[in-house]
């Protein structure tokens, strides 16, 4: 949200052109890899916490039914971690 406010006012700002050196600091420099460096950083960070959510869930009862499931399909648990694995961001 704060990147979308962000964006809102340096658009208004370049429409009413008040401000030429942020046309200037937006043309000539390579902001738009510094941002998508900044974003993948992010999706990286929430990637790490849904692994760190998803084990702190394993413990006991479900890392049992995840262990017997695995035996039942014939494969091993770190392949049935795997297949239990839920979403995550792409970066």
């Amino acid at each position: 949200m704060v990147i979308s406010l962000c964006a809102l006012v340096i658009s208004t700002l370049l429409a009413l052109g008040q401000c030429n050196a942020i046309k200037y600091w937006l043309v000539y420099s390579n902001t738009q890899y510094f941002c998508t460096a900044v974003i993948r950083q992010i999706l990286v960070r929430e990637n790490q916490k849904l692994d760190a959510d998803e084990k702190a869930a394993m413990e006991g009862a479900n890392r049992a039914r995840v262990q017997e499931a695995a035996k039942l399909e014939g494969i091993t648990f770190e392949q049935a971690m795997e297949r239990r694995k839920g979403y995550r961001y792409l970066y």
